[in-house]
């Protein structure tokens, strides 16, 4: 589920957008092995949260228990108005826009197939947690044998002597480009931190949750910086034109022009099963606020037999095609990333405010506190780079999480 959710459309996208703004390979590895150690780090203090808490809902645990219910439900709120719809309909984006590519339709088309794919997506979602596991579970093996197809075709051309030399050009490292790598690679980890929603459904938390997370996040890294030595290689001139330009021009360059197309049909794979992931995972936020009483319990009825939370599933899916009619692909990146990063790196504080027991069947995070003042770090930075960047659409997303707080005392204090 971690590569599942995390391996989307930033698989070739974010390798294209180092190459293109860094232009040394070697900065663009330093960048993947920074990022992931610092993503680590966060998995450390999660995956600790997750033995101590394994209860459906994840970070909304954490807050709550750390915090209080009336932060909580603000997250909550964030959850079903801005972070989830959100997230569901940028891989809706991402999944038309390489859709169209491939079979070279107009990208004209790229919001009503968005939409489709969003409610195909939520349909397979309400079919049951077997049908989406098994969804999950081989476009992640897809996924791990595109990027080995990707690297192989790529030593290949290599062995041939295929390789330009202006395919390891260096060019100057602008702070620019950094902060736009930075957000791209952040972007391209993003969503591993889901899993601890699941804890509840998850069987010996203590072992399963530090493996999944840790080793989901390493088999990640390597993933990226593997793809990006393939476009190294594959790639005969200077990384220049738009991301989607460039990962056409690597694919025809590995497999040929007749099969350029197939680099764009892996990035549909990549994305099918991250839509299928953030579809599952999403409702169980729901759920807890349900059992605490500040959500309607009609909306977070979870089936048990299925796996399933049906009505907020539809109503992630609906607010998802609305964001799709609404805003582009970077409009919908700056209205939700930031109050996402903003609770995430909050939620993760719980392993400083929260007393660690001494005994007990719980996994403790090694070298306490310094990953979590690792990840805290790079979540100040991240949020520091959006607001300069995309200021309007940060503070949307933040005055939409604003709206939350007078309904938490309402809602909160009408509960007690």
């Amino acid at each position: 589920m971690v590569v599942s959710q995390v391996v989307g459309v930033g698989i070739f996208l974010t390798p294209a957008t180092m190459m293109r703004t860094l232009g040394s390979p070697w900065t663009a590895l330093a960048m993947w092995v920074t990022m992931g150690t610092l993503n680590a780090a966060g998995a450390l203090c999660y995956a600790e949260l997750s033995t101590r808490f394994p209860k459906a809902g994840g970070s909304y645990v954490y807050l709550r228990e750390a915090y209080g219910p009336r932060s909580a439900f603000i997250y909550g709120w964030m959850a079903l108005l801005v972070m989830d719809p959100g997230l569901t309909a940028a891989l809706g984006i991402g999944f038309s826009q390489y859709l169209l590519a491939t079979v070279g339709a107009s990208p004209e088309l790229m919001p009503p197939v968005a939409i489709v794919a969003i409610i195909a997506f939520g349909l397979l979602t309400l079919l049951g947690i077997g049908t989406s596991a098994r969804a999950i579970q081989w476009t992640a093996i897809a996924k791990v044998s595109i990027v080995v197809i990707l690297v192989g075709a790529a030593l290949v051309r290599l062995g041939e002597g295929g390789v330009a030399s202006q395919a390891v050009q260096s060019m100057p490292l602008t702070s620019g480009a950094l902060a736009s790598s930075l957000i791209a690679a952040f972007f391209a980890f993003g969503g591993w931190w889901d899993l601890g929603r699941m804890g509840e459904e998850v069987e010996s938390p203590r072992k399963t949750m530090p493996r999944a997370l840790v080793g989901g996040l390493a088999l990640v890294t390597a993933m990226y910086a593997l793809v990006s030595v393939a476009y190294m290689l594959g790639t005969s001139g200077p990384a220049s034109g738009t991301d989607e330009a460039f990962v056409l021009r690597v694919g025809a360059s590995l497999f040929g022009r007749p099969a350029g197309y197939l680099l764009s049909g892996m990035v549909v794979v990549a994305v099918a099963g991250s839509l299928a992931a953030v579809l599952l995972g999403s409702p169980r936020v729901y759920v807890a606020m349900a059992r605490d009483g500040v959500f309607p319990e009609r909306l977070a009825r979870f089936n048990v037999f299925r796996g399933t939370v049906p009505a907020s599933t539809i109503v992630q899916v609906s607010l998802a095609c609305g964001l799709v009619l609404l805003g582009t692909f970077n409009d919908i990146l700056g209205y939700f990333v930031p109050c996402a990063v903003f609770f995430l790196g909050l939620s993760a504080t719980a392993v400083l405010i929260l007393p660690r027991p001494e005994s007990g069947d719980i996994f403790r995070a090694p070298l306490h506190p310094l990953p979590i003042a690792l990840f805290l770090v790079m979540v100040v930075s991240v949020l520091a780079l959006f607001f300069a960047g995309q200021p309007r659409q940060t503070l949307l997303g933040a005055l939409v999480v604003a709206l939350g707080i007078p309904a938490s005392w309402a809602v909160v204090s009408g509960r007690r």
